[in-house]
């Protein structure tokens, strides 16, 4: 295997393993929102710790898997603050009418669409 096969072997693991245990750990496992946060967090770390010791072991892949594992986790990062952290303000307008409550007979009848007096549920003559 050349080395440049095994630089991008590396590149391709991290990735992949990063993907499928965020998805799994944060989108299957975890049962709400602070939960996948938090379980997301805690396999990037495992993710890093183990690439860590990866590139112990394997001098000539240190730099690529440092390299990946920064990119990927700095993206990731980006992408929550995108999709979750940052400000958004919504303005729309939302249409209110009197309580169900508050309508007489006929008025809930003609909402309906049923004529007044007239059982919706009884079956047709």
């Amino acid at each position: 295997m050349t080395r440049a096969t095994r630089h991008a072997l590396a590149v391709v693991t991290v990735l992949v393993a990063l993907a499928a245990g965020l998805w799994f750990w944060s989108g299957v496992v975890a049962p709400g929102y602070r939960s996948s946060i938090a379980l997301g967090v805690l396999w990037c770390v495992l993710v890093v710790v183990l690439a860590g010791r990866v590139g112990g072991r394997l001098p000539e892949l240190k730099r690529t898997l440092r390299a990946t594992t920064t990119a990927a986790v700095v993206v990731l990062l980006a992408g929550t603050y995108w999709t979750s952290i940052r400000e958004t303000e919504v303005n729309e307008v939302v249409e209110v009418g009197a309580p169900a409550s508050s309508l007489s007979e006929e008025e809930l009848a003609e909402e309906a669409g049923v004529a007044p007096g007239v059982d919706p549920l009884a079956p047709p003559p």
